[in-house]
């Protein structure tokens, strides 16, 4: 029974799937299939305008099914037509649903009848017509008779012009244009015969494998007809696909419920039109009918195997990355669904049949921000089925059939034609024509400026040149371009000077296009000009570095580079050999650069054997330039081209050069280029390159410059971030300042970054720079800096890098690099980049930085600066420089110690510009062009003046394409879409002018003495215009027709200036005269104008009958009025009335409403326009003059008579006077201006200060004053009043400004005068001590109106940086805590009693909150709110001191224990005798700092304008700190038109607590970082002047030596050590250049006693300054006895009290407290001053000149201050101050590794401070220091011998047995002859052997043991062995 009614059901199911019922219902062979077919694209920035434009596609698709896989495909009654309008709006869209006819809403058409609005403006659900489903249940005949009736319907509607088109009523609901493309237009023809053309599919299971055409059938015809294949591509059944929704865990290999189901929901890739991407299927079955499905598919491409898209761009643009791996950020995204009704066979899942199928997608670019607009590119298909049938005519198969691919689009590649040969001809002499008719309108165009149109038209040249062929291009330029004409042919041919400069600039113009042309035809082209000389070697540089960025790179091109390389031109011309080279390297790059996602570069051979290929040949050709025997010139040239390059090969070559066998034979210059080479091949080869950076950079023997471009290469490399840790780790043992400094700061600005495309290292760096050594360093060291400016709303930006290099031997940087990065699109833009790297530079430096002291001409001084610095002048003129050092003692001193002179390195450098990473120029500048310069006049100075003179004119202009940059995807219809953004550049500048100079600017007179320039007179008229044009589209295009988005942008610069300039330096009065427009001119004009636009080819008639291509453009602009209505409007004029010139600013744009205010411009909103404009106003003068003289005012008779007594820091007081006038016809109009600044001496007692009232009754005074009768501690009496004396002194300076102004004619009724009094007055000199109260005081005076009565407006400003009430606190409290610790007994100590007043002051600040009567409502106000801020900023102060984290060394440390009392540390070292410690350093530090801004404003009578820009400034600190703020309002009671601020700085000095009080309210700021606050806090322990230069060197402005009473020395790189003077003289600093400039010299005359002697050599001078000499020698000889005896008792009691407890180690503390016999042994006497021998007297307070013997010209001055002696030379820049105790000598940063002696070398190092006089390093401070002992007999002590430096010498037998004499590389200390050792140490020393017969090893024999060897350090090492170093001796 059962098996009975199984087989009922199988007969059932088979009558109900009758196979022939079916045959009609799925595709079958032999059976026909007719769709109508219909595509539109419509394109548009919905966000901004409902304006759009399109095109449609109409047509019916023949499908014959021959067999079940082998489809026939032809398309008929096709049409084009262009699509413009407006969709309508929402309210538009209600009223038409509300009025329109019932009948409507029955015809489903309709409801899908604008799917594109529905899609534009709403997410509607898509519904399915069931259109075809009734229509498929009628008869064949009443289809086609429904059809008939539509058809007529249609035909007998009246057709409208597009004018009564576009002015449809609003009731319609598309205001649309529809124009079909007229049939004789040969394009449309052609076309339509191509698509009309039968293609052969392979269909299999609903997939498109393979289509075959016609072999004459274009690409672009066969596209369009896989857009509609695509919409029949379709996967029923995933089975035999790869799907990507299987499940990892999932084990099981089927699942019966899904594959027994006839709805699937399943993920694939699929392949369509553009690419193999993702695809979504939903299967669902439908309502409407039995076997008839619903297939939904959705494209994902952001996940695509395959994509289809072409990139170009003329220069390389780095994608950049997200965060996430898994998705890219595109500006151009794409989006697609499809919908199909699909009837299908339940048995085959092959055999089904598409009824209609639709297609909606749109490709989204934003370019910039979703705010901002996007411009969207809707596209939808419809496919419906009209008829099924039986084949009745067989449809023909393609002729000549060829594969044409599969479904993915394919681009068309264009195919040049070669023309008959008498066309040819005509068709070249045409083009000949069009191009020089545009050169010439060109170069009209840019004849005075820049017109809107010259870039346009240069444009449409290089798109004219480009479409030339290679025949075409030669004779036309053959023709065009000619050789310049000169001066000659300019008679011959009888031209003018204006028809002469415009033929010249007609040839440039077409020189310029040329360069952009960018193909293989223009290469060629420019080297038979080349070949020809038609064009010079500037031009020729400048072609081919422009074709070289702009050309699409191939073998082919590549190869013609090559050639014109290795050309005989090439040869002859360095210029041109330097730039083809150059060229070549920037093609193979872009020949052999991979294509990755996102990147943007150029063509690339597809054959990887034939990349290869290329890559050994090339290198090998690039080798051969820096092989061995080729000159150094050439091997810069050679690495350039290499780095452009980018070639794997050249790897290993490289690291010979850097690293390997031949990085000694090459210079360092050649090293560091090498490494530079290696930066493309890093991201290539990262592992190998980082190894060969990383040996360079941990390398301590290479220079700083390799090092730091080490760095830079592995950086590139895309480190790791545990390699980027280890980087920063190094850092912690790194002994360069230079590089440490540069890694640091250059970490520091990556973590630091906002731009995109450091989004992901910047975490790693962040990271490591926990474990790098904070090098924070001034500006003097090398250093990356990094200026950014970032939109994330609008996500573009730009940054612009700055990287230096500094250099030991000079105080200019060594290199300087400037990058510029742009990031836009998503995409990051290397796009400039500027270096210049010099050595040497500052031997020329130095004349032009001092030539004020000769009074000579800049050149003049460069001259004899070079001269001076030569080797000839050294050799010539040794007999005058001995004269200058005429003393005989110096000239023994250089023969005994054997001084190396440090030669300065000679002038050389390099310029370079980069441009997308490829280096496009670099010129090289070396010793010899610099004595062309300065030496030998070779540059024909005179004539160039004489030019001047008569007057110089030029012009110069430059056309340069900034951004070419298209991507091309595909639609769906099989149409590619472009996008393309493009900036022209076009710019022009004329120069005229006249330059006349009395005397001669670069002679000097026939009595050889230079003569100063007495007057100056120059004219300059000069014009500089640019126009910047932007085009961007996104356009759709099928050949006929054109249709998308585009933006027109435009901007034009002018920038005019004419006027006089004239010095006369005699009276010193100056005046300068600029003229003013006669009319309008429009300085800037800004124009933004986004459109939709159609372009369709048509043909016109000429008057000769001749038919002429052209292009019919219909564009509508976007007016931007969803966004809004009407434009926003601006216009504003300044200086109409008061100036005579009126400033007009007029903008209109399309404004966001209801947005962010911040909001920048949007381009795509709307039109756009700024004019800024310049226009003669009223009473117009017709020229300004300004007249400057500066005045010394004299000094009155009681100044002259005390002027010996003033300071040598006192300047004389100046007066500058600037006279303003507008001269006019009628009436002139006139401004005074006059500034008077002067310096006077004050005795002002900076302890005793005003106190505050509120503040007084608050706190004890003596936390608010100190007591005049303080003392400072551990410090002698006469110090004391020494620090006394100083503090008394204060300098006041006073600045007086005073404005006269003549008044404004109907605008004012009296003249104006304004009067403003500045006073600064600070502590003149340095307060080293630690109880000091000292106050900077600023005092503002300003009055304005019709006089300086003070009647009218007027503003006070009292201001002064004082110590805070909490910084006297702590200071208290640290001096009650040292006090406590030495006085111990009855009652209370200091520290309790600060202690209890401290908790008085807490218990009374408890009960504030209740009103007292009897105290003053404003005082409580005030104190209340003032000890808030003190709490605030303890509070602020701990929280910060317990977040400090310090990375430094254990001395660092131990340093920072130290610091919670510096006070009692300072004071133990001052006890031992170190009055300069670190611990009093800082201490001293913390005390001069004034950590207080009390500043009180007063105004009267001020106009509305001021007092609102102050109520606005107050209002936005209030806004912009309202998380900080409290503000009081209730109960205040402040002074009316006074304002008083007060900020208090913590201690930690990060934050301040500030308080505001106005009348009406009162307004607390707290923990207000000083970051963002303009805020500066003085300190008195520096001058104001080197306070602003120490924060910009990080305290390194002033380098200073010191020698202390401790035997303690101070290097200039701040390097501490001890060693012991003696009697014998020590070199302390001298100048070891070739100028021999100074020498000061240093020795103790009493060993056991702090006085010591200084001598300076200055030119012809020697002073010396000393002690005078009151004891005899046997005096001297008993009380060194005494103190030998004392030295060994303390040394006794030491050992004895280290063994005591630690309060017997207190009590011994205070035992070594000086005592009065201590402090009279120590007392400063009177300093005696010897120049040349003659005791010369000067009394405190009194200033010594010293003048040379012949010249008269002062030579330096000496100051006594105190009983202490100041020398000062600034034209030498030598500061000496002696106080018998101390010395200190100070010198500028011209010195840099110029200076030998004690001192050090002043490199800006620590590693290698202990530098020898012949540049040997020592170990150790002894014998550093026993290395500038000049030895002397007079300076031996009785019993004691000083040791000496000598090379040791051994000998030894090689391994031939040959005697060798061994000589050690650095001297070593012994003990002369007829003396023993007392005190010696072993050395490990290197030994350098030389043969033992020479006679040059004998002559060494016998002068190693008179003197020290020179020349051994830099020979190599044969042998080590240890020496004894004998370090003390005696008889």
């Amino acid at each position: 029974m059962k098996l009975a009614l199984l087989f009922l059901g199988v007969c059932l199911a088979q009558a109900a799937l009758n196979p022939e019922d079916l045959r009609e219902k799925v595709y079958e062979q032999q059976r026909e299939y007719l769709y109508k077919y219909e595509g539109d694209v419509k394109s548009g920035i919905p966000q901004t305008s409902d304006k759009y434009s399109g095109m449609k596609i109409e047509a019916e698709v023949r499908l014959q099914f021959k067999t079940d896989k082998d489809v026939l495909m032809r398309l008929e009654k096709i049409k084009f037509k262009s699509l413009r309008g407006e969709l309508e709006s929402p309210e538009e869209r209600e009223l038409r649903r509300l009025t329109k006819d019932s009948k409507e809403e029955k015809i489903p058409e309709q409801r899908q009848h604008h799917a594109f609005q529905q899609e534009f403006q709403s997410s509607s659900e898509f519904e399915l017509s069931r259109e075809s489903e009734s229509e498929e249940r009628l008869p064949r005949e009443e289809q086609e008779r429904r059809q008939r009736q539509e058809q007529e319907r249609r035909d007998q509607k009246p057709k409208k012009s597009s004018r009564e088109e576009e002015s449809k009523s609003q009731w319609e609901p598309s205001r649309e244009v529809e124009e079909e493309v007229e049939e004789t237009e040969k394009n449309m023809a052609e076309l339509r015969r191509h698509l009309e053309k039968t293609i052969k599919v392979r269909y299999e299971k609903g997939n498109v494998t393979k289509i075959e055409a016609q072999k004459d059938e274009p690409q672009e015809s066969v596209n369009i007809k896989r857009g509609i294949w695509n919409m029949l591509q379709l996967t029923m059944d995933p089975k035999n696909v790869e799907t990507l929704d299987k499940d990892s865990k999932d084990k099981s290999k089927s699942n019966r419920a899904y594959d027994k189901s006839t709805e699937k929901l399943f993920r694939i890739m699929e392949q369509d039109v553009s690419g193999l991407c993702e695809t979504q299927y939903d299967i669902r079955e439908s309502r409407l009918q039995q076997n008839l499905r619903e297939v939904t598919k959705t494209k994902d491409y952001q996940n695509c195997r395959q994509k289809v898209e072409k990139l170009h761009s003329l220069v390389s643009a780095k994608k950049i990355e997200s965060e996430r791996k898994d998705r890219k950020e595109d500006k151009l995204e794409s989006s697609s669904v499809s919908r199909l009704l699909v009837v299908t066979d339940k048995l085959r899942s092959d055999k089904f049949l598409i009824q209609e199928s639709e297609t909606r997608s749109q490709h989204v670019y934003q370019p910039y921000s979703k705010e901002g607009g996007e411009v969207i590119t809707f596209s939808k298909q419809t496919l419906k089925l009209k008829e099924a049938k039986q084949v009745s005519e067989q449809m023909p198969e393609p002729r000549e059939p060829e594969l044409k691919g599969n479904l993915s689009f394919v681009f068309q590649k264009p195919e040049y034609k070669q023309p008959r040969e008498e066309p040819r001809q005509e068709k070249t002499q045409e083009k000949k024509e069009k191009i020089e008719r545009l050169s010439k309108e060109i170069s009209k165009e840019m004849k005075h400026s820049v017109s809107q149109e010259a870039p346009r038209k240069f444009v449409e040249l290089v798109k004219e040149l480009r479409q030339l062929s290679e025949e075409q291009m030669k004779k036309i330029l053959k023709e065009l371009i000619t050789k310049p004409l000169n001066q000659g042919e300019q008679r011959k041919q009888r031209l003018t000077d204006e028809q002469t400069q415009e033929k010249n600039q007609t040839r440039k113009v077409l020189l310029d296009a040329v360069a952009l042309v960018g193909k293989q035809e223009a290469l060629r082209a420019i080297r038979e000009l080349m070949e020809l000389k038609k064009i010079s070697e500037s031009e020729v540089e400048m072609l081919l570095t422009g074709v070289s960025l702009s050309i699409q790179p191939c073998p082919r091109t590549t190869r013609e580079m090559l050639e014109i390389a290795q050309s005989e031109r090439s040869q002859e011309s360095k210029q041109i050999r330097k730039s083809a080279w150059l060229s070549l390297g920037t093609m193979i790059h872009g020949m052999i650069s991979q294509q990755k996602e996102g990147q943007m570069q150029k063509k690339r051979p597809q054959d990887q054997d034939q990349i290869e290929q290329i890559k050994r040949e090339y290198s090998q050709e690039l080798l051969k330039g820096i092989e061995e025997e080729k000159s150094e010139e050439e091997k810069l040239i050679f690495l350039r081209a290499i780095k452009n390059a980018g070639l794997e090969q050249t790897v290993d070559r490289l690291q010979e050069i850097i690293s390997g066998k031949d990085s000694e034979t090459n210079t360092k210059e050649i090293r560091v280029l090498a490494i530079d080479a290696l930066s493309r091949v890093a991201k290539k080869l990262p592992n190998k390159v980082r190894q060969i950076a990383l040996r360079v950079f941990q390398n301590p023997e290479k220079s700083e410059s390799e090092r730091i471009r080490a760095y830079e290469l592995m950086m590139e490399t895309k480190p790791t971030l545990s390699f980027i840790e280890l980087i920063a780790q190094s850092t912690q043992r790194e002994t360069s300042n230079q590089v440490g400094n540069f890694v640091y700061t250059t970490l520091k600005s990556c973590a630091e970054s906002r731009m995109p495309r450091d989004r992901i290292v910047r975490h790693a760096c962040i990271r490591a720079m926990r474990h790098c050594r904070p090098f924070n360093l001034g500006i003097q060291y090398s250093q990356t800096s990094d200026w950014q400016a970032m939109s994330e709303e609008m996500k573009l930006g730009a940054s612009l890098k700055i990287q230096t290099i500094s250099d030991k031997r000079s105080v200019l940087p060594r290199a300087v690099t400037a990058k510029l990065n742009l990031q836009a699109l998503s995409y990051s833009v290397n796009f400039l980049e500027f270096g210049v790297r010099a050595a040497g530079m500052q031997t020329m430096v130095d004349a032009l930085y001092r030539q004020y002291e000769h009074q000579t001409s800049s050149m003049y001084q460069l001259k004899k600066k070079s001269q001076e610095t030569s080797r000839e002048y050294r050799d010539s003129s040794s007999t005058e420089r001995q004269r200058t050092f005429r003393n005989i003692e110096a000239e023994k001193i250089q023969s005994k110690l054997n001084i190396k002179t440090r030669t300065p390195e000679e002038p050389k450098g390099q310029i370079y510009v980069k441009a997308d990473g490829n280096e496009i120029y670099f010129h090289q500048f070396r010793s010899d062009l610099l004595k062309k310069l300065v030496r030998e006049d070779k540059l024909s100075f005179p004539e160039i003046e004489k030019q001047l003179q008569q007057g110089a004119q030029t012009s110069r202009t430059k056309a340069s394409m900034l951004v070419d940059v298209s991507e091309i995807v595909a639609t769906f219809l099989g149409l590619p879409m472009k996008a393309e953004l493009k900036a022209l550049a076009v710019t022009r500048s004329d120069i005229a002018g006249k330059m006349i100079v009395s005397p001669s600017l670069y002679r000097k007179e026939s009595s050889g003495e230079e003569k100063s320039i007495s007057n100056i007179e120059a004219e300059l008229t000069s014009t500089h215009s640019a126009h910047v044009q932007i085009t961007a589209k996104m356009t759709v295009d099928c050949r006929v027709i054109k249709a998308g988005v585009g933006l027109d942008a435009s901007v034009k610069g002018v920038v005019p200036i004419s006027g006089k300039v004239a010095f006369d330096m005699k009276n010193r009065n100056h005046k300068v005269t600029f003229q003013t427009p006669e009319k309008e001119r429009e300085l800037l004009v800004l124009k933004s104008r986004p459109i939709v636009f159609t372009e369709e080819t048509a043909v016109r008639k000429t008057q000769g009958a001749k038919q002429v291509k052209g292009t019919l453009r219909k564009e509508i602009t976007i007016q931007g009025e969803k966004v809004q209505r009407f434009p926003s409007q601006m216009k504003t004029a300044w200086g109409r009335q008061a100036l005579g010139l009126e400033f007009a600013l007029q903008s209109s744009m399309i404004s966001r409403l209801n947005r962010e205010r911040s909001a920048p411009f949007q381009p795509l909103t709307g039109p756009a326009e700024l004019r800024l404009a310049v226009r003669p106003g009223e009473n117009r003068p017709e020229e300004v003059e300004i007249v400057c003289r500066p005045r010394a005012v004299p000094a009155t008779s009681s100044e002259e008579n005390s002027s010996e007594q003033r300071s040598a820091e006192q300047p004389s007081a100046m007066r500058l006077e600037l006279d303003i006038r507008a001269k006019h016809p009628q009436q002139d109009r006139s401004m005074m201006i006059k500034i008077q600044t002067k310096d006077e001496q004050v005795e002002i007692d900076p302890r005793r200060r005003e106190i505050d009232a509120s503040t007084e009754k608050r706190y004890p005074r003596k936390l608010l004053l100190r007591s005049p009768r303080e003392k400072e501690p551990a410090v002698s009496a006469e110090t004391q009043q020494q620090g006394r004396e100083d503090g008394k002194q204060q300098t006041r300076k006073t600045i007086a400004i005073q404005i006269e102004r003549s008044r404004i004619p109907d605008l004012e009724s009296w003249d104006f005068k304004g009067c403003a009094e500045v006073k600064l007055e600070y502590p003149t000199f340095r307060d080293s001590r630690l109880i000091q109260d000292g106050v900077v005081k600023t005092k503002v005076d300003a009055k304005w109106g019709a006089d300086c009565s003070g009647r009218g407006p007027r503003v006070q400003i009292d201001a002064k940086f004082q110590k805070s009430v909490q910084q006297r606190r702590f200071e208290r409290q640290e001096e009650a805590a040292e006090w406590d610790s030495r006085n111990s007994g009855e009652g209370l100590t200091q520290s309790q009693e600060l202690r209890l007043e401290s908790l008085l002051d807490t218990v009374q600040t408890l009960w504030m909150w209740e009103p007292k009567p009897e105290r003053n409502s404003r005082s409580v106000q005030e104190s209340s709110s003032m000890e808030k801020s003190r709490e605030s900023s303890s509070r602020s102060a701990q929280e910060s001191s317990s977040m400090e984290k310090s990375r430094e060394s254990s001395e660092e440390i131990q340093f920072k224990k130290l610091r919670s009392n510096l006070y009692k540390q300072c004071l133990k070292d001052r006890r031992d005798g170190q009055q300069y410690s670190r611990a009093c350093r800082e201490a001293v530090r913390q005390r001069s700092q004034l950590r207080e801004l009390d500043a009180e404003i007063q105004f009267q009578n001020i106009p509305a304008w001021l007092e609102q820009t102050c109520l606005a400034a107050h209002s936005y600190i209030l806004n912009s700190l309202y998380s900080r703020s409290a503000v009081r309002q209730v109960g205040v009671a402040n002074p009316p038109n006074q304002i008083r601020v007060r900020a208090t700085l913590d201690r930690a000095e990060r934050e301040m607590n500030v308080t505001i009080r106005t009348p009406r309210q009162d307004h607390n700021i707290s923990r207000l970082p000083m970051a963002w606050a303009p805020v500066w806090f003085p300190s008195t322990r520096k001058t104001l002047t080197e306070q602003a230069m120490d924060t910009a060197t990080k305290n390194k402005y002033t380098p200073f030596c010191k020698v202390q009473s401790n035997d303690k020395i101070r290097t200039f790189d701040d390097v501490e050590y001890k060693y012991k003077l003696s009697k014998c003289d020590h070199i302390l600093a001298k100048d070891a250049s070739p100028e021999e400039k100074f020498m000061v010299l240093v020795n103790k005359p009493e060993e056991r006693k702090p006085e010591k002697t200084v001598k300076v050599f200055i030119k012809s001078t020697k002073i010396e300054l000393r002690v005078p000499r009151g004891s005899s020698s046997e005096e001297v000889q008993s009380q060194e006895a005494a103190w030998e005896d004392q030295e060994w008792r303390q040394s006794k009691e030491k050992r004895q009290t280290s063994q005591q407890t630690s309060a017997e180690s207190r009590s011994k503390s205070k035992s070594m407290e000086w005592t009065s016999v201590e402090e009279e042994q120590h007392l400063h006497k009177p300093i005696e001053v010897t120049i040349d021998g003659r005791q010369v007297p000067i009394q405190s307070g009194q200033v010594k000149t010293i003048r040379h013997q012949t010249t008269g010209k002062v030579i330096c001055t000496l100051y006594c201050h105190g009983n202490g002696i100041q020398l000062k030379s600034p034209q030498h820049g030598l500061k000496v101050k002696v106080d018998n105790h101390n010395v200190e000598v100070k010198v500028s940063h011209d010195y840099r590794k110029k200076l030998v002696g004690l001192c050090g070398n002043f490199d800006g190092e620590q590693s290698k401070e202990y530098e020898g006089p012949r540049e040997e390093v020592y170990k150790s401070p002894k014998e550093f220091g026993l290395s500038y002992l000049v030895p002397s007999k007079q300076c031996e002590v009785q019993g004691k011998k000083q040791p000496v430096m000598r090379n040791i010498m051994i000998t030894r037998l090689n391994e031939r047995n040959e005697e060798q004499a061994c000589f050690s590389k650095i001297p070593v200390a012994q003990c002369p002859e007829g003396s023993r050792k007392t005190k010696s140490d072993v050395r490990s020393t290197d030994f350098h052997c030389l043969p033992k017969e020479l006679q040059s090893t004998q002559k060494m024999i016998k002068l190693h043991k008179t003197k020290p060897l020179g020349g051994l350090q830099s020979k190599s090492t044969d042998l080590v062995q240890d020496i004894e170093a004998e370090l003390e001796c005696r008889e």
